[in-house]
């Protein structure tokens, strides 16, 4: 289609909608109608539920999530004390060149590190002597 063939039946309208009634000033009490009394009332809880709390119930919050953070604080103290009980402890040996070399060589074969072998060494050591 070209710009030219284009014609105003050519597109669906929607029909308009029909307008709300605006309430008049004049309605008191028992006149209101239905719908005007239940958004009143929804408008009221609204207003309920953004007042202002009083002084012992945001204090009594305030408490609860001073609570709630030192539990959280003390959750990660105690994680990190966890962590650092896993810290491996290191053991300085002097080595002679020719040792050294067995041990190098062994970790190599194996295709672990020396430090798993000196491990394993020192395990085996303490286990065949009863400690």
């Amino acid at each position: 289609m070209s710009k030219g063939g284009l014609f105003l039946s050519d597109f669906t309208i929607a029909a308009k909608s029909a307008a709300k009634p605006v309430p008049s000033a004049g309605l008191v009490g028992a006149e209101r109608p239905l719908e005007e009394e239940s958004t009143q009332t929804e408008a009221d809880a609204s207003l309920a539920m953004l007042t202002k709390r009083t002084a012992g119930e945001q204090e009594k919050r305030a408490r609860d999530r001073a609570a709630t953070r030192e539990d959280a604080r003390s959750s990660l103290k105690n994680l990190k004390r966890a962590k650092q009980r896993e810290i491996k402890f290191y053991v300085n040996v002097a080595l002679d060149q020719a040792t050294k070399a067995r041990l190098k060589r062994a970790a190599d074969e194996n295709d672990l590190k020396m430090a798993t072998v000196m491990k394993a060494a020192i395990d085996f050591y303490l286990k065949e002597n009863g400690y």
